[in-house]
């Protein structure tokens, strides 16, 4: 009896620590993955304020336009 509890000992310790490793990769496949969105992120708050500015520079742009076409139509009429 005293070889099978040992047996029986020795195979739980061996679940545990094959537990305990799979837990520890899976913490830390997940900071990686928090870390990595975060960059995404950032990358794309950065991209979106660009195209934000790029926005308001083409908005600026056919505002102008528009207000010197409807001035060189006002000629027309």
């Amino acid at each position: 009896m005293d070889r099978l509890e040992k047996e029986l000992k020795s195979y739980a310790r061996a679940k545990h620590q094959k537990h305990d490793a799979l837990m520890k990769a899976f913490e830390t496949w997940g900071k990686d993955m928090e870390a990595t969105l975060n960059k995404l992120e950032k990358i794309n708050d950065a991209l979106f304020q660009q195209f934000q500015v790029n926005m308001s520079d083409a908005e600026a742009f056919f505002a102008k336009k528009e207000k010197q076409f409807a001035r060189m139509f006002q000629h027309f009429r």
